[in-house]
């Protein structure tokens, strides 16, 4: 019996550092000593440890669960799309987007104030640089500070969503201070005004929605997530999981949101399968990842310990 525990044992064991790998691989590790490291005492931007934002951002099943369903909102907005569509490389690295996405989310919760303050300005020099005409003739340019505050937005929306349903309930007031702690993000990024209460929230989205819409290139978009291309071929089983996983993240969002990206899905189907997945995917990534790198460095900046301490 203590041979069949002890193999029993190593093939979790294996099976939770393949999950690891599978995780490190798709979204990186995020554990760089220059954004993460610094001067002792040092919160970052966020709030540090005793915010929202590092409660809710250091669950990476939440910011997995959430990912998609953030993207596919920031780019309903066509000249958000159009901008991807143009300037980004998502055929040729097809993971760069979520892994910047997730990255950014990262780096300005738990970076050190330099080091977050870095991230954001570099983002910002790159987005310099993308600008264009929408295949409808409208001009666009990334760095427009309605645009921001609209990409900024579907990130915390999605993963407040998804961390009150899977991980625990939040209250309004801890909704509405989590939304506050992010604006600070929203605002340095170059958004002019972004919502800092679940009221303004739904005031915004509301206000945005005529400009949405499910664009050519957002379609083509959904279409090589969902089936893969020649260069990244899916199999069967790749493309069932893609399926069910796309239509999960969206089930977060209002129905027509689903709707617009054509990702709605019946009653039935959202109770017994999308739901389910979700919940166990969170289930799994928790248990294989119980702790983001990021998030040790920067309990053991804002200590003065090192991170090998502050993990004991």
């Amino acid at each position: 019996m203590q041979d069949l525990a002890r193999l029993a044992t190593r093939r979790l064991e294996a099976w939770r550092q393949r999950i690891v790998r599978d995780i490190e691989e798709a979204g990186g590790r995020h554990d760089e000593p220059e954004i993460y490291a610094g001067e002792p005492g040092d919160p970052g931007l966020a709030g540090g440890p005793d915010s929202l934002s590092w409660e809710i951002h250091g669950d990476l099943a939440t910011l997995v669960v959430a990912g998609t369903a953030a993207i596919l909102m920031e780019l309903l907005h066509p000249s958000v799309m159009a901008g991807v569509h143009e300037h980004s490389s998502f055929r040729s690295d097809p993971l760069r987007r979520a892994r910047n996405s997730l990255g950014y989310v990262l780096r300005t919760t738990f970076g050190s104030t330099p080091g977050a303050t870095r991230v954001v300005e570099s983002v910002k020099r790159a987005h310099s640089f993308v600008h264009g005409t929408r295949p409808d003739g409208v001009a666009y340019r990334a760095l427009d500070p309605e645009l921001i505050a609209w990409v900024h937005t579907s990130i915390p929306w999605a993963v407040m969503t998804a961390y009150d349903r899977y991980a625990r309930p939040l209250t309004r007031d801890e909704q509405d201070r989590y939304l506050r702690e992010q604006a600070v993000i929203g605002r340095m990024g170059g958004a002019e005004w972004v919502p800092e209460s679940v009221a303004e929230l739904d005031a915004y989205v509301e206000r945005m929605r005529p400009l949405l819409c499910r664009s050519e290139p957002l379609q083509d978009f959904l279409d090589f997530v969902a089936r893969g291309s020649d260069a990244f071929p899916l199999r069967r089983g790749e493309r069932i999981d893609r399926w069910i996983g796309v239509r999960a993240s969206m089930d977060l969002l209002p129905a027509w949101a689903q709707r617009l990206t054509g990702t709605d899905a019946p009653d039935l189907l959202r109770r017994l399968v999308l739901r389910p997945s979700d919940r166990l995917k969170s289930a799994l990534v928790r248990w294989a990842y119980p702790e983001l790198p990021c998030k040790a460095m920067a309990l053991a900046r804002v200590r003065g310990v090192a991170a090998t301490e502050s993990a004991a």
